[in-house]
């Protein structure tokens, strides 16, 4: 007969039996309060994926030896909006896909290092001039426009919500510090986590293709840079995990009329220490729905959300020996 203890050790082994990513964007699905003044949101998500191509990640903190884990993957990440208007309620849905590398360490105190490198194409797929909805984009009509945008010009107010285009690509790099407290059964308990990274806009696909890319007019509106940071702490509570998250971003180069400053704040909670979660959250500065980067207002939410990253036990370093 099994005893609690076999079943639930049995149980957190078995989280073994999925592809990990200590640095991932977590999908969620949200509805709540706080719009710009032109539209109203009913429902926001981000159905992101991942889909491995190689993940030792797991395996790699368990293995006898110390070495690291590593990740290659692809990853989809849209992100939709349903607006509270009869006509098009879907507007402008934006898509970003990745093709990524991930590899962690394990310190001496148990504690985990990640780099990552992403790297692919960030577009929302319409055709039109980003402020006007006669013009197709790339126009000689549509570039026209941008020779009256001056510094003082308020971009919000001109642009083309129904079928104006956004379009670039774009390479990510990140680095995630990790402090971990273990339980007697090697599981963790608490974690707090640093993540900075930095986001380049560029022109040709992988660095190297050329398609995909922005518009020189529009590079100039959306900057180039932008760097992050986040802060993450995640505990237990009875059979609940929960976690609160902070992320600061800063795009420096944009228009003046936009906000270079986002903030997003949020508290998930796991029941039964589970991948699916409860969530609310509330964020201020700009809008990152595509080319709504020129909008900036507060929004607070709540919905659902998944964890790529969620506890599992591991092998203390104590009990490894270096690899050969």
């Amino acid at each position: 007969m099994f005893s609690v203890s076999s079943l639930t050790a049995q149980k957190l082994e078995s989280k073994g039996f999925k592809d990990y990513f200590p640095i991932a964007e977590r999908p969620f699905l949200t509805g709540g309060s706080g719009n710009n003044e032109y539209e109203t949101i009913l429902l926001e998500a981000k159905p992101v994926v991942y889909y491995s191509i190689y993940n030792d990640i797991r395996s790699a903190l368990n293995r006898d030896t110390i070495t690291n884990g590593d990740a290659v993957y692809l990853s989809i990440q849209p992100h939709l909006r349903i607006y509270d208007e009869n006509s098009k309620p879907v507007k402008t849905p934006s898509y970003k896909f990745f093709i990524g590398w991930q590899s962690i360490i394990k310190t001496e105190n148990d504690n985990f290092l990640t780099a990552a490198i992403e790297s692919g194409h960030y577009s929302n797929g319409q055709s039109k001039s980003a402020f006007n909805t006669q013009f197709a984009d790339n126009s000689p009509e549509s570039r026209a426009l941008y020779d009256d945008i001056t510094d003082d010009t308020n971009l919000a107010e001109l642009l083309n919500r129904e079928s104006g285009n956004f379009s670039t690509n774009l390479t990510r790099l990140s680095l995630n510090y990790r402090i971990n407290t273990f339980d007697a059964r090697n599981y963790m308990q608490k974690a707090h986590s640093f993540t900075l990274t930095y986001q380049l806009y560029h022109n040709r696909f992988l660095g190297a293709f050329n398609f995909g890319g922005y518009n020189p007019e529009d590079i100039d509106i959306y900057g180039k840079h932008q760097v992050e940071g986040g802060y993450e702490y995640t505990a237990h509570l009875n059979r609940w995990r929960y976690s609160i998250t902070q992320r600061l971003y800063w795009h420096p180069d944009v228009h003046p009329s936009a906000d270079p400053f986002r903030s997003e704040t949020s508290l998930s909670l796991y029941p039964w220490d589970s991948d699916f979660g409860l969530m609310a959250r509330f964020v201020f500065g700009y809008d990152d729905y595509n080319y709504r980067f020129v909008d900036s207002y507060p929004r607070f939410s709540v919905g659902f959300t998944w964890d790529w990253f969620t506890p599992f036990v591991i092998k203390p370093t104590k009990l490894q020996v270096e690899e050969n």
